[in-house]
C-alpha cells in the first residue's frame, strides 16, 4: 500500500514496502522533511520519501537522511554526483565526516543518534538537520573542493587502516611461528609483503 504527500507543490510516494505501518508511528516521513526544509531553499528536491528515507537532490548535490531499518539510527550522507568510466554516479560521505575535519564529532555532541520513538526521532532528526546547516553547507554549495579534501583524508585513513590490519596479521604469524620455534619463519615475516 503506498500513500502520497505534497512537499513543495509535487506529490511525493510514500513507498509501502518494508518497514511496515508500526514504523509510520515514529514520525520520521512527517519530521525530516520539517527538520530539513532549509535545503529547499538551498535549491535541493525532495526526490524520495519513505517511513526510513529523505532524499534531496540537486542536479549536482545530494542528502539523504536516512532512519536504519533494523538498528533504528538515524543518519545523514552527504554526495555529489561525479563521473567514474562516463557513468555518472553518486559519491556519498556520512555527516561524521564532513563534521570530523572542523573538530572531532564528540565535541559537538555528534553520536548515539538511535531513535526507537517518535520523541527522539524528533530530537535527533533535529540535531542531524542543525549539524547538516552547520557543517555541510560548504559542500552544498562552495564546489567541489570539499568534497576532494575528504576523499583525499579518506583515502590516507583507509591506507592506514590497510597497513595496519597487514601488520597484525604478520605479527600473528610471527606469534604462532615462535611458538612453534620456527625462528626462521619469524625472521623472513618482517620482508613478507603478503
Amino acid at each position: 500500500m503506498a500513500s502520497t504527500w505534497m512537499v513543495s507543490g509535487q506529490v511525493v510516494g510514500i513507498s509501502g514496502a518494508a518497514p511496515g505501518p508500526e514504523r509510520s508511528r515514529l514520525g520520521f516521513a512527517t519530521v525530516a522533511p520539517e527538520e530539513f526544509s532549509f535545503l529547499l531553499g538551498l535549491g535541493f528536491a525532495l526526490t524520495e520519501l519513505s517511513y526510513t528515507v529523505a532524499r534531496y537532490e540537486t542536479d549536482r548535490r545530494l542528502v539523504r537522511v536516512v532512519h536504519g531499518r533494523w538498528s533504528c539510527e538515524l543518519g545523514v550522507d552527504v554526495g555529489r554526483w561525479i563521473e567514474v568510466d562516463g557513468v555518472r554516479r553518486e559519491q556519498a560521505f556520512p555527516l561524521r565526516d564532513v563534521v570530523a575535519p572542523r573538530g572531532h564529532p564528540a565535541e559537538v555532541g555528534y553520536g548515539g543518534t538511535s531513535a526507537t520513538t517518535s520523541e527522539s526521532v524528533r530530537k535527533f532528526l533535529g540535531l542531524l538537520a542543525t549539524w547538516t546547516h552547520e557543517f555541510a553547507g560548504p559542500f552544498l554549495s562552495d564546489g567541489d573542493r570539499w568534497f576532494d579534501r575528504l576523499s583525499e583524508s579518506n583515502a590516507v585513513r583507509a591506507q592506514a587502516e590497510q597497513d595496519e590490519l597487514h601488520a597484525a596479521r604478520l605479527r600473528a604469524r610471527a606469534g604462532e611461528a615462535w611458538q612453534r620455534r620456527d625462528f626462521g619463519t619469524v625472521v623472513r615475516i618482517p620482508r613478507d609483503r603478503g
